[in-house]
Protein backbone atom coordinates (compact mmCIF):
# COMPACT_ATOMS: atom_id res chain seq x y z
CA UNK A 1 0.00 0.00 0.00
CA UNK A 2 1.39 3.40 -1.33
CA UNK A 3 0.71 7.07 0.17
CA UNK A 4 0.96 9.57 -2.35
CA UNK A 5 0.58 13.35 -2.06
CA UNK A 6 -1.76 15.31 -4.31
CA UNK A 7 1.28 16.05 -6.26
CA UNK A 8 2.19 12.08 -7.03
CA UNK A 9 5.24 12.52 -4.31
CA UNK A 10 5.69 9.45 -2.42
CA UNK A 11 5.05 10.39 1.50
CA UNK A 12 4.90 6.26 2.66
CA UNK A 13 3.90 2.41 2.30
CA UNK A 14 2.84 -0.16 4.10
CA UNK A 15 3.80 -3.96 3.29
CA UNK A 16 -0.34 -5.73 3.94
CA UNK A 17 0.43 -9.12 3.04
CA UNK A 18 -1.86 -10.67 -0.07
CA UNK A 19 -5.02 -8.88 -2.61
CA UNK A 20 -6.94 -6.50 -0.13
CA UNK A 21 -9.20 -3.88 -0.22
CA UNK A 22 -8.79 -1.44 3.11
CA UNK A 23 -11.78 -0.43 4.92
CA UNK A 24 -11.06 3.37 6.22
CA UNK A 25 -12.47 4.54 9.42
CA UNK A 26 -13.11 8.39 9.80
CA UNK A 27 -12.42 10.07 13.35
CA UNK A 28 -12.20 13.48 14.61
CA UNK A 29 -9.93 15.72 11.73
CA UNK A 30 -8.11 12.38 10.65
CA UNK A 31 -8.65 8.65 9.13
CA UNK A 32 -7.36 5.20 9.92
CA UNK A 33 -7.22 2.40 7.14
CA UNK A 34 -8.06 -1.25 8.10
CA UNK A 35 -6.39 -4.10 6.40
CA UNK A 36 -5.40 -7.54 7.00
CA UNK A 37 -2.16 -8.91 7.00
CA UNK A 38 -2.60 -12.51 5.39
CA UNK A 39 1.22 -13.82 4.52
CA UNK A 40 1.96 -16.70 2.82
CA UNK A 41 4.97 -18.74 3.38
CA UNK A 42 5.18 -20.10 -0.52
CA UNK A 43 8.26 -19.48 -2.48
CA UNK A 44 8.15 -16.69 -5.09
CA UNK A 45 4.89 -15.31 -3.77
CA UNK A 46 6.09 -11.83 -3.28
CA UNK A 47 9.24 -11.75 -4.85
CA UNK A 48 10.96 -13.22 -8.13
CA UNK A 49 14.71 -13.44 -7.07
CA UNK A 50 16.10 -14.23 -3.56
CA UNK A 51 17.96 -10.88 -2.78
CA UNK A 52 18.21 -10.26 0.73
CA UNK A 53 15.08 -8.30 1.25
CA UNK A 54 13.09 -10.83 -1.11
CA UNK A 55 12.74 -14.03 0.94
CA UNK A 56 9.63 -16.54 1.64
CA UNK A 57 7.49 -15.67 4.55
CA UNK A 58 6.48 -18.12 7.18
CA UNK A 59 2.71 -18.84 6.73
CA UNK A 60 1.13 -16.37 9.73
CA UNK A 61 0.80 -15.93 11.87
CA UNK A 62 -2.51 -13.59 10.42
CA UNK A 63 -3.94 -10.09 11.74
CA UNK A 64 -6.19 -7.51 11.04
CA UNK A 65 -4.15 -4.19 11.32
CA UNK A 66 -5.15 -0.49 11.74
CA UNK A 67 -3.13 1.91 10.45
CA UNK A 68 -3.17 5.62 10.64
CA UNK A 69 -3.48 8.25 8.30
CA UNK A 70 0.26 7.91 7.25
CA UNK A 71 0.14 4.34 7.57
CA UNK A 72 1.81 3.62 11.01
CA UNK A 73 0.37 0.85 12.39
CA UNK A 74 -1.65 1.64 15.45
CA UNK A 75 -2.48 -1.95 16.21
CA UNK A 76 -2.78 -5.56 15.28
CA UNK A 77 -5.28 -8.15 15.93
CA UNK A 78 -4.46 -11.74 15.62
CA UNK A 79 -6.09 -14.98 14.38
CA UNK A 80 -5.46 -17.00 17.51
CA UNK A 81 -8.58 -19.39 16.87
CA UNK A 82 -6.80 -23.03 16.00
CA UNK A 83 -9.95 -24.92 16.10
CA UNK A 84 -12.17 -26.29 12.86
CA UNK A 85 -15.76 -26.38 13.66
CA UNK A 86 -18.72 -27.43 11.83
CA UNK A 87 -21.91 -27.19 12.83
CA UNK A 88 -23.66 -30.67 13.65
CA UNK A 89 -27.88 -31.24 12.12
CA UNK A 90 -28.71 -30.77 15.75
CA UNK A 91 -27.02 -27.30 15.86
CA UNK A 92 -24.30 -28.11 18.11
CA UNK A 93 -20.88 -27.36 16.89
CA UNK A 94 -17.43 -29.90 16.57
CA UNK A 95 -13.93 -28.15 17.25
CA UNK A 96 -10.76 -30.00 16.50
CA UNK A 97 -7.33 -28.21 16.45
CA UNK A 98 -5.78 -28.48 13.49
CA UNK A 99 -4.40 -24.93 12.77
CA UNK A 100 -1.80 -23.75 15.51
CA UNK A 101 -0.75 -20.65 13.04
CA UNK A 102 -4.64 -19.66 13.28
CA UNK A 103 -6.85 -18.86 10.51
CA UNK A 104 -6.31 -16.25 7.25
CA UNK A 105 -8.85 -13.14 7.43
CA UNK A 106 -11.22 -14.63 4.64
CA UNK A 107 -12.25 -10.81 3.44
CA UNK A 108 -11.94 -8.38 0.57
CA UNK A 109 -12.66 -4.85 2.94
CA UNK A 110 -14.00 -5.22 6.21
CA UNK A 111 -17.19 -3.24 7.79
CA UNK A 112 -16.37 -0.27 9.60
CA UNK A 113 -19.56 1.00 11.94
CA UNK A 114 -19.76 4.44 13.39
CA UNK A 115 -17.48 3.74 16.67
CA UNK A 116 -14.68 2.51 15.31
CA UNK A 117 -15.76 -1.43 15.39
CA UNK A 118 -14.39 -3.03 13.15
CA UNK A 119 -16.23 -6.29 11.60
CA UNK A 120 -14.37 -9.36 9.72
CA UNK A 121 -14.50 -12.73 8.48
CA UNK A 122 -12.53 -15.23 9.18
CA UNK A 123 -11.83 -19.01 7.32
CA UNK A 124 -12.61 -20.54 10.68
CA UNK A 125 -16.05 -19.52 9.86
CA UNK A 126 -16.13 -17.00 12.41
CA UNK A 127 -17.42 -13.40 12.16
CA UNK A 128 -15.50 -11.12 14.51
CA UNK A 129 -16.12 -7.50 16.31
CA UNK A 130 -13.01 -6.14 17.16
CA UNK A 131 -13.52 -2.43 19.31
CA UNK A 132 -11.14 -0.35 19.16
CA UNK A 133 -8.64 -0.33 22.12
CA UNK A 134 -8.63 2.02 24.66
CA UNK A 135 -5.13 3.64 23.69
CA UNK A 136 -2.93 3.62 20.45
CA UNK A 137 -0.04 1.30 20.99
CA UNK A 138 0.88 -0.25 17.66
CA UNK A 139 3.53 -2.93 20.24
CA UNK A 140 0.27 -4.59 21.31
CA UNK A 141 -1.13 -7.36 19.57
CA UNK A 142 -4.75 -7.65 20.81
CA UNK A 143 -5.89 -11.36 20.86
CA UNK A 144 -9.76 -11.04 22.19
CA UNK A 145 -12.48 -9.63 20.04
CA UNK A 146 -15.14 -7.71 21.13
CA UNK A 147 -17.29 -10.64 20.31
CA UNK A 148 -17.30 -13.38 17.73
CA UNK A 149 -20.29 -15.82 16.15
CA UNK A 150 -20.10 -19.28 14.47
CA UNK A 151 -21.31 -18.93 11.02
CA UNK A 152 -20.24 -22.41 8.57
CA UNK A 153 -16.41 -23.36 8.64
CA UNK A 154 -14.99 -21.13 5.24
CA UNK A 155 -11.77 -22.70 4.18
CA UNK A 156 -11.18 -22.94 0.73
CA UNK A 157 -14.17 -20.23 0.05
CA UNK A 158 -14.03 -17.35 -1.71
CA UNK A 159 -12.90 -14.02 0.07
CA UNK A 160 -16.21 -12.04 0.54
CA UNK A 161 -17.21 -8.50 1.46
CA UNK A 162 -19.71 -7.54 4.18
CA UNK A 163 -21.69 -4.87 4.80
CA UNK A 164 -23.68 -2.71 7.79
CA UNK A 165 -27.15 -2.35 6.47
CA UNK A 166 -29.33 0.79 7.13
CA UNK A 167 -30.96 -1.41 9.69
CA UNK A 168 -27.61 -1.74 11.79
CA UNK A 169 -27.67 -5.43 10.72
CA UNK A 170 -24.25 -7.15 9.55
CA UNK A 171 -24.96 -8.80 6.01
CA UNK A 172 -22.14 -11.68 5.12
CA UNK A 173 -21.43 -13.88 3.28
CA UNK A 174 -19.65 -17.89 4.10
CA UNK A 175 -19.09 -20.49 2.23
CA UNK A 176 -21.96 -19.64 -0.24
CA UNK A 177 -24.46 -18.61 2.07
CA UNK A 178 -25.99 -15.18 2.81
CA UNK A 179 -26.13 -14.27 6.75
CA UNK A 180 -27.56 -11.30 8.54
CA UNK A 181 -26.43 -11.19 12.29
CA UNK A 182 -27.84 -8.49 14.20
CA UNK A 183 -30.86 -7.69 16.41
Amino acid sequence: MLKFDPNGNFLSSYDFGWDYTPGVYPHGDTYSVVVKDNHYGVPGLYCSDNSPICQPIPDGPFYISQLDANLNVEWHFQSTNTESCTRNSDGSITCTSDHPNGFEWCINMPAIDSNGVVYVNSEDGNLYSIAQPPTIDPSVILTQPQANIFLNLALGAAYTPLSIGPDGKIYTQNNGHLFVVGN
